[in-house]
């Protein structure tokens, strides 16, 4: 009876164990086709890497890197609505994955859509409020579009995220301190005064 149970058990495992090996058999061969792409990429043979990040997502459709790496080689060709398509098909699977967000926010930039650019920063903000490259991204765009609370806000958790010594920590006191004194007042930079005002000379600092 012993002997019955242990086999049963066994024989249970095994189709988990054969699942987790075609898994990890994909993810090898994608990872293997992507650093291909990636070779290429660099060499600037963006067809040819094409190529292999296609080929990558085909054996492993959650490979979100190989979605990122083919959205960027449209990107690069301006082809954005193609890259476009990458993204969303890519965030459909590893909607966790946040360069894919930070792709997809370039991506809107290129194509003028700042709205939408800044909607996608601000989703992965909110799903991963650690991540410092995508504060950064979303205070810089955040002051283009003269969205100066949001900016702040960015600049803020740049400064607790990022250590002392950390460039981007330096830039993020030194914007803050400008967008405080924007967003404290009216509008201190119009009027008899505008090139006088206290955020352009913190700025300049």
């Amino acid at each position: 009876m012993a002997f019955f149970i242990l086999w049963a058990c066994s024989a249970e495992a095994q189709p988990a164990e054969d699942a987790a090996s075609r898994v990890a058999d994909r993810a090898a061969r994608a990872a293997h086709l992507r650093a291909s792409g990636q070779r290429l990429f660099d060499a600037g043979d963006l067809g040819s890497a094409a190529g292999y990040f296609r080929d990558a997502i085909s054996a492993d459709p959650a490979d979100a890197h190989a979605y990122e790496m083919l959205a960027r080689v449209y990107l690069r060709q301006n082809a954005t609505s193609h890259a476009l398509e990458v993204l969303r098909a890519g965030l459909a699977r590893r909607a966790d994955h946040a360069p894919l967000w930070r792709t997809l926010s370039e991506v809107f930039v290129a194509q003028g859509q700042t709205d939408e650019a800044a909607d996608a920063l601000r989703e992965l903000v909110a799903r991963a409020p650690t991540d410092i490259a995508a504060h950064v991204m979303r205070a810089q765009l955040a002051a283009q579009r003269h969205a100066f609370c949001e900016a702040l806000d960015s600049y803020r958790a740049i400064m607790d995220l990022a250590p002392p010594g950390d460039p981007r920590n330096q830039e993020a006191r030194r914007f803050a301190s400008a967008l405080v004194l924007l967003v404290g007042s009216v509008d201190p930079v119009v009027g008899a005064h505008r090139m006088d005002s206290p955020v352009r000379a913190a700025l300049s600092q």
